[in-house]
Order: C-alpha cells, then sequence, then structure tokens
C-alpha cells in the first residue's frame, strides 16, 4: 500500500497547487474590486466606494507569503485596465496602496504567525495604508482628475463635496478633503477588511494551505505501519512521521534502518513534535546510547547503536525502558535481539532530500 503525501512546494517552484489558489484569489479579488462595492454618500463623497478587493491579498499574503500578497494586488489592478475610466491613474493608486496595506500586514505576520503578530501586522498595514492614500490622494489622484476630467474648474470638483462641506472652498478643499473624507473613509473600510481577514483566516487556514494532494482517509492511516511512503522533502518527513504517532499509545519499539544521513533522526524528530516534544532538542545520541524526552502523554526514548556491537555491556541496563508502557522507544542501528513485537522502518535515499519509507510491523 502507498500513501500518498502532503507536498511542499514553495511559490517559486510554481506548484499546480499554488497556481490554483494564486488565481482563485486573484479572480474573487477582481470580482469584488469592480462588482462588489457601494458607496455612502451621506457620510463620504459619492465616489467614495467601500469595496473589499484587499481581502483576498491578505489571505494570500499570510497563507503564501507577503510577495504573494502583492501579486494578487498587482493581478487584480492590470485585470481592471481594460475596463478603466481614469486613464489607468486610478488603478494605479489602488495598486500602490493595497501594496502598502498588505506588504507590512503579511511581512509582519510571517515573522511570528500567531494571533498577536496578525493584529499588530494589520493595524500597522492599516495605518501605513491610510498615510499612502492621503499622500496619493493629495499630489496624484486629485490634481490629475481636476486637470484632465474638470479642465482646471474647480466649482465642479467643489460642487460635489459642498451637500457634505457646505463651508469647502478652493483655499480649503485639501483640508476638508483629506481629513474628513479620505483618512476616515481608508480607516473604516481598511478596518472592516483587516476585521474579516482576522476571523477568516483560521477558518479557511486547510483550504489556504492546499498543496494539491489529497488528504489521507482514515483506512489508510489506520494502515500507516503497514506501508510504503515517498516523502519528497523533510516536511514530508514530518508528514509521515505525525500521522504514524497518532497510531502509537505507548509500549511500542520503532527500529530504524537506513545508511548514514539517510534520515533517522529527521523522522525521529518529526516524530516527537507530534508527540509534544520540541524538535530542537532531539539530537543523535550517539555517545550517550540513549537520551529521553518527555512529550505531552508518552514519553521518546531514542536509541543510537551504531558504535556497539551485539552482546556488548554497554547495552546492559538500558534494556529495561524497551516496551515501557507510558513511553515510545526509537531504536537506531540496533544491536538488541527483540523477542517481542516490534515496527520496522527501512529508510532510503532517493536524492537531496527525497526519501523512501517502508513500515512494517514484526
Amino acid at each position: 500500500m502507498s500513501i500518498k503525501p502532503k507536498s511542499n512546494k514553495k511559490l517559486f517552484k510554481l506548484s499546480t497547487s499554488y497556481v490554483a489558489k494564486m488565481a482563485l484569489l486573484t479572480a474573487l479579488s477582481f470580482i469584488l474590486y469592480v462588482f462588489c462595492k457601494f458607496s455612502l454618500p451621506f457620510i463620504f463623497p459619492q465616489f467614495l466606494d467601500i469595496q473589499f478587493s484587499e481581502l483576498p491579498a491578505l489571505l494570500a499574503g499570510f497563507s503564501m507569503g507577503p510577495l504573494s500578497g502583492c501579486l494578487v494586488i498587482v493581478f487584480k489592478c492590470l485585470l481592471k485596465f481594460p475596463l478603466t475610466s481614469t486613464a489607468f491613474v486610478g488603478e494605479l493608486t489602488d495598486m500602490v496602496i493595497g501594496i502598502a496595506f498588505v506588504l507590512p500586514a503579511s511581512l509582519i505576520y510571517s515573522y511570528h504567525k500567531n494571533r498577536k503578530h496578525a493584529i499588530l501586522g494589520l493595524g500597522i498595514g492599516l495605518l501605513i495604508y491610510t498615510i499612502v492614500s492621503v499622500i496619493l490622494n493629495r499630489f496624484v489622484s486629485i490634481p490629475f482628475y481636476l486637470k484632465v476630467f474638470f479642465n482646471n474648474n474647480w466649482n465642479i470638483l467643489l460642487s460635489i463635496v459642498k451637500p457634505l462641506y457646505p463651508n469647502v472652498t478652493v483655499d480649503n478643499f485639501y483640508k476638508y478633503y483629506l481629513l474628513l473624507a479620505i483618512v476616515p473613509f481608508n480607516l473604516l473600510r481598511g478596518g472592516l477588511i483587516s476585521i474579516f481577514t482576522f476571523f477568516l483566516y483560521k477558518r479557511l487556514s486547510k483550504l489556504l494551505h492546499w498543496d494539491g494532494d489529497r488528504i489521507i482517509n482514515k483506512a489508510d492511516k489506520n494502515n500507516v505501519r503497514n506501508c510504503t511512503f515517498i516523502a519528497q522533502n523533510i516536511k514530508q518527513t514530518n508528514y509521515l512521521a505525525e500521522i504514524f504517532a497518532k497510531t502509537l499509545v505507548g509500549g511500542e519499539v520503532v527500529l530504524l534502518n537506513g545508511d548514514l544521513g539517510a534520515g533517522k533522526t529527521t523522522f525521529t524528530k518529526g516524530l516527537g513534535k507530534a508527540l509534544g516534544i520540541d524538535p530542537k532538542k532531539i539530537t543523535s545520541p550517539t555517545f550517550t546510547i540513549m537520551k529521553e524526552y518527555k512529550g505531552t502523554n508518552l514519553s521518546l526514548y531514542h536509541y543510537d547503536m551504531y558504535r556497539l556491537e551485539v552482546g556488548d555491556e554497554s547495552v546492559l541496563g538500558i534494556e529495561e525502558f524497551l516496551y515501557s508502557k507510558n513511553a515510545v522507544c526509537v531504536v537506531e542501528w540496533n544491536k538488541f535481539e527483540l523477542e517481542k513485537d516490534f515496527i520496522q522502518i527501512n529508510i532510503t535515499s532517493l536524492g537531496k532530500k527525497k526519501r523512501k519509507f517502508v513500515i512494517e510491523e514484526k
């Protein structure tokens, strides 16, 4: 029986799953950008539309990295170019302010992927997004629209905003427009996007981190002790260790067979992590023969008998830990003469990080 592992394809490998997720999020962003928008004319000038097209970009940035989030923004705006009514200036402006929002938010979250940094990233992203919006409106958008669409006729522009700001004039226009429209408008829109991102990201996490491979079914998981597994990389090795760990109840002895550098200790690290042990603490116990690690429910006894010979007196005294009810024993380079049941895992290197695992219950 073979189990198809999860993949660990990264951004620049352009895996099928990555392309599919990017296409889906970009399409959703474009739809939100062009079709799903509304104005609040009783609060803000009618040409300021509430829309949530940065939401898919933030989800991409949080799940696939800052560059992916920025690419969703860029692709969304490029798709809008054929439909432009602003000579591309509106789309280019939206591209810049969108990146100003998504890039810092996803960068901060990628540094530490936890609730605190998600909130911090979204907050800083919102602040930068609002500041950049003010700058671009003051020095790019309004001057461009005034010149190209209104022929430098301030009266047309003033007539649009006077219902909201009766005292607005040419001299104080930017003061009213930037402080009473742009700042609160972007804080409101960006704040809503941030809230939606915060609550949706974890709920969509499995979909956003989908790697293109099927999810292992219950029958496969129950038979993981008798299977052949091809791991393309360390992440997939850890994945095998994770589903293997779910079958352990204590008292198991696992023999790892393979050449030097085959990945025996790497597998043990993944197994330890699944048992609630910090994998950084797990190292090859070559000079101490055996190390003990306390897990959440089970302990891990990690043996490395490379330097021993069968019958070596050094083995005496450490045999007593085998088959401990509240622990799992992982043995590299086994020299024990086992009479009870055990699980044997043969590991073969198939390349740089590609490994073949053959698991058998004996």
